[in-house]
């Protein structure tokens, strides 16, 4: 979700807020971006740990191209030089990535270009309200939509970004969602079925209602128990079984938040309910925004190390777009 009914309040304080007009032409184009180091805590305490995480770095993420924004979904590769994001506005952003002494230091961009549909033809603005990515560079890699509720299929290895998307069924009742309610997170399970949760399309007893989806097999629903205030907005698996869900939260009291849950190995069974322990609870004392897309890798030393990056709903200067990393201690 790109938090319209909150860009609906400061566009009333502000002004009117419009999203940059997307490139038809389906070539990419190279991007420019610039990073620049931020501290993880505002407070005067200096922290470097939120619950089971430990901040390894974040970076405010910036470009002259303006088409860059909205980042709501991410892919760092298995050796961490490279990442892939998507955009609510339709488009694809690569880039590079670099480190000193264990931390992320620096980003640089590659290409920006437009996704495109199974008929060839490149999305605009919000024909590709993109919110979820999974997979790996080296395959195939996933995108849902809100809007129109669907997730489509890239060769990515074979073609990149410039490649048509493949239909993926999903079960009839993902049409029932919301407009902006709709697949929010997917991840692509160590067995090979995808996971594919909304943000807070709730069933009768409140849970947030998803699915276990494999080519040629039934759709299995599986639910994830919701936590208020806090909405769903990525979900990874981890390499024993373990599932990692990031959720963000916004009042204009309490501000921005998020949290991450840890789901011990869920058997994926039809109607299972999916819940576990809080990892992490960050709010306004951390330097944080719309927190959105969840990245997961293992270091060469055995660590697990996650990046998530935040939204900023092309409402420069009032939001930013942070690429934070943060090893997760077991």
């Amino acid at each position: 979700m790109t938090l319209r009914w909150r860009a609906w309040i400061l566009a009333l304080t502000f002004g009117s807020l419009s999203l940059p007009a997307s490139a038809y032409d389906v070539a990419p184009k190279p991007l420019t971006i610039e990073a620049r180091n931020v501290p993880f805590s505002t407070g005067e305490e200096a922290r470097n740990t939120v619950g089971k995480l430990v901040h390894r770095g974040t970076l405010r993420l910036t470009s002259p191209d303006g088409d860059f924004g909205g980042l709501s979904g991410l892919i760092v590769s298995a050796d961490g030089t490279r990442f892939l994001a998507i955009t609510d506005a339709s488009h694809w952003v690569t880039g590079k990535l670099s480190y000193r002494d264990g931390r992320l230091s620096g980003a640089s961009g590659i290409e920006i270009g437009p996704l495109i549909g199974p008929d060839g033809a490149a999305l605009s603005g919000k024909m590709g309200d993109a919110e979820g990515l999974g997979g790996a560079l080296d395959g195939d890699v996933y995108v849902s939509f809100e809007g129109r509720h669907r997730i489509w299929r890239y060769d990515y290895a074979g073609d990149g970004m410039r490649g048509h998307a493949t239909v993926v069924a999903t079960p009839a009742e993902l049409q029932g969602a919301p407009s902006n309610k709709g697949l929010e997170g997917i991840t692509l399970l160590n067995d090979g079925r995808l996971l594919a949760l909304t943000e807070s399309y709730l069933d009768g007893a409140g849970n947030i209602r998803g699915w276990v989806l494999k080519e040629g097999a039934e759709a299995v629903p599986v639910l994830l128990k919701e936590r208020p205030p806090f909405d769903l907005t990525d979900v990874r698996q981890l390499a024993n079984g373990d599932v990692l869900t990031l959720e963000r939260r916004f009042s204009t009291v309490g501000g921005v938040g998020f949290q991450m849950r840890r789901i011990p190995s869920p058997a994926f069974t039809a109607g299972e309910v999916l819940d576990g322990e809080v990892i992490a609870d960050a709010g306004m004392n951390f330097m944080i925004d719309n927190m959105e897309g969840l990245s997961v890798r293992a270091a060469a030393n055995g660590e697990t190390l996650l990046y998530i990056v935040s939204d900023d709903n092309f409402n420069t200067p009032l939001q930013q777009t942070l690429l934070m990393m943060f090893e997760l201690k077991n």
